[in-house]
């Protein structure tokens, strides 16, 4: 994505976004300049992927992706060699190279899971470096796939030089089959709400930011806009040379754009205006994830329906948006109450429940009307631990 010689874990900003299943603000600043020489550099443009993942807004076909896994491995030769670099760790050996594409290939065949996508998940998460440093912002995100509390790490408070397979493998299952606490590609791909090749592009928006925007807008939402963006490039041959993707961009998109300047040049200019082709309306919502996104700075205007969390009638209409946010009990707590939680700056629903030792869905039965996905978890307000 956008070169950034700095390591910052998912919700290593401001304000916590906490992946669910995975926290990936590291994966959008992974510097991505990876050089390689396998690829003729100048046939390659970076296309700016723009909407809700379907083929008939101009995202690839699946006949369009890098034709197998050992072709789409060989051609990222040349950041699997140097992505460690930015680390400040020792770069994969060959024999760790080998210990990653024979983790990827097993775990595909026990998951199912095409093996390109496992790998063009790996190449975005940490340039497919195996002592990528394990990091915690209120969520553990280590290894190859940042995964969700997983337990396969070559960098958790030692660095192992060389990697054993195992760690290896171990960081791969973790991010594909998920982990006791949270979703890999197996579960996102399962929550897509589709079976087309659409549902790649999907899975990939939720494993980055644990769920899709209202509309289904996969440059939208939380987290790291560009993220399904750069998963589809990667899939059709993207290998080498900087992300022509801004958040803007990408965000403002209903179809896809390909940017001519962007050929591995390095170039960042990317326009922001929708390509000619028919906007195709999207049928996705929100997908309700069992955890986390960021707290909403201030109560939405009016509530928001969405088909895979409808609104019943207990649901208490949210205040205004410009109401002050003084220690004001959200008005779903349940009557009467034991002891409330204040929500912080930095707060998300897996951070508030961990904080207060209840789980996720307790704190949902104790403020009704407390969505899945968290989007209204209010800044300043108090919401029912205990009652």
């Amino acid at each position: 994505m956008f070169v950034i010689p700095l390591l910052l874990a998912a919700g290593s900003l401001p304000t916590l976004i906490s992946g669910a299943p995975v926290s990936s603000f590291f994966s959008s600043l992974v510097t991505r300049e990876p050089s390689n020489p396998l690829q003729d550099r100048s046939t390659f443009e970076y296309t700016l992927y723009g909407g809700t993942g379907a083929v008939s807004e101009g995202w690839p076909t699946m006949s369009d992706w890098v034709s197998d896994f050992p072709t789409m491995f060989n051609n990222n030769n040349g950041v699997l060699t140097t992505g460690c670099a930015q680390f400040g760790v020792a770069e994969n050996s060959d024999a760790e190279l080998s210990e990653i594409s024979s983790a990827i290939l097993s775990v595909s065949a026990n998951t199912g899971v095409d093996p390109r996508f496992i790998f063009a998940i790996v190449m975005q998460e940490s340039n497919g470096c195996v002592r990528a440093p394990t990091t915690n912002y209120g969520v553990t995100n280590p290894g190859l796939m940042q995964s969700h509390d997983g337990s396969g790490s070559c960098n958790n408070g030692g660095i192992q030089n060389p990697c054993p397979q195992s760690e290896v493998t171990q960081m791969i299952e973790d991010g594909t089959s998920g982990t006791s606490s949270g979703w890999g590609l197996v579960q996102c791909l399962a929550n897509a709400g589709t079976t087309d090749v659409s549902q790649y592009y999907i899975a990939a928006r939720i494993y980055n930011s644990g769920s899709v925007a209202a509309g289904g807008n996969l440059g939208q939402g939380v987290a790291t806009h560009c993220y399904a963006s750069d998963v589809a490039n990667r899939l059709v041959g993207w290998s080498s040379g900087a992300s022509a993707c801004t958040p803007d961009a990408v965000a403002a998109l209903t179809s896809s754009v390909v940017n001519a300047n962007s050929a591995n040049t390095g170039s960042t200019d990317t326009t922001t205006t929708t390509s000619a082709s028919p906007v195709v309306t999207s049928s996705v919502s929100v997908i309700p994830v069992p955890a986390a996104t960021s707290v909403a700075s201030a109560p939405p205007a009016a509530a928001t329906t969405h088909a895979s969390t409808p609104v019943t009638p207990s649901t208490p209409a949210p205040p205004a948006a410009d109401a002050p946010a003084t220690g004001q009990i959200y008005p779903g707590a349940v009557s009467p109450c034991a002891s409330y939680y204040l929500v912080v700056a930095g707060d998300y629903c897996n951070l508030v429940a961990q904080k207060t030792g209840i789980s996720f869905a307790t704190l949902r039965t104790l403020n009704s009307g407390l969505d899945a996905t968290c989007s209204n978890l209010w800044l300043g307000y108090k919401y029912c631990v205990q009652a």
